[in-house]
Order: structure tokens, then C-alpha cells, then sequence
């Protein structure tokens, strides 16, 4: 007798089930990655962002990477002190071909908050958290708030 002939779908064929699925997680993994991508929008001028340590961004075509916080005397909350104090957070600034500048911006308006680089002005507008009474500050917990603007 001659081969037999399959009506249907063979067995190595996904099931209905199976198929509906696949389909569902192919659907939640495009959602997912749309939703990243749109996390990764990129800061614009005149708008203020916050930057994690290590983080980088870039606005218009300017390479901003917050470096950490290099120093926070700022004034506890809950504790009375003779200034305001002062945190320093550091900044490695690059905008192509010029060579990378690090800059080191502050929260207190006597020392330095705004750098200018290629007509570009930086500024730091706010470190948090802001300290508490008795509590650390671990340095990945840092985040800065920076605004770009033109001069």
C-alpha cells in the first residue's frame, strides 16, 4: 500500500493553545521593549532631569555622565546648624570632537552650579535625598538633577 496522507496538522505542529501563547508572550516582549525604549528618551534643553551614578545622557549632542557625589555637607534635617552646607557632585561633560571636561557643580549658590560648554550652559539644580539625622547616604542612592540650556 502507498504512504498514508495526513489530514490536519502532524503532531510536531504547535497546538492551538500552545500557539495562542506563543503569540501572548511574542506581544508582551514588543511591549516591553516599547516601554524601555520609551524610558530612554532623552532629556531636551530647558528641561530639568535627574541622573542616577554612572548614568549617561545626551542633549543636544552634549555627553553628560554623572560621576557621583564627591562631598554633601548639606545640614540634616531635625539638626540646627551654622550654614545651609554644600553637596559637590561630579560631572565628566563631552561633546565631540572636544575632549572630555570633568567639572565638579554644587548645590550652594557660593561655589560654582553652572558650567558652560560649547554654548551650552550645565546646571545642577538639586541633589537627593537630602540628608537625615543618624542616616548614611550610600553613593548609588545619589541622583542629580541637572537642566541644560543654551546661553
Amino acid at each position: 500500500m502507498g504512504q498514508e496522507i495526513f489530514r490536519g496538522r502532524p503532531e510536531s505542529i504547535h497546538s492551538d493553545q500552545e500557539e495562542r501563547t506563543l503569540f501572548a508572550r511574542s506581544i508582551t516582549l514588543v511591549i516591553v521593549i516599547a516601554a524601555v525604549h520609551a524610558l530612554a528618551i532623552e532629556p531636551e534643553l530647558g528641561h530639568p532631569f535627574e541622573l542616577k551614578p554612572a548614568e549617561v545622557v545626551t542633549v543636544d549632542g552634549l555627553g553628560i555622565t554623572f560621576e557621583g557625589v564627591s562631598d554633601d555637607s548639606r545640614c540634616p534635617t531635625g539638626v540646627q546648624c551654622m550654614w545651609a552646607g554644600d553637596a559637590a557632585a561630579t560631572f565628566t561633560l563631552e561633546k565631540p570632537p572636544a575632549a572630555a571636561q570633568h567639572r565638579t557643580l554644587h548645590t550652594n549658590g557660593r561655589y560654582e552650579r553652572q558650567t558652560e560648554i560649547n554654548g551650552l550652559v550645565v546646571r545642577l539644580e538639586d541633589i537627593k535625598p537630602y540628608p537625615k539625622e543618624g542616616a548614611t547616604i550610600a553613593p548609588d542612592d545619589y541622583r542629580a538633577t541637572v537642566i541644560v540650556t543654551r546661553r
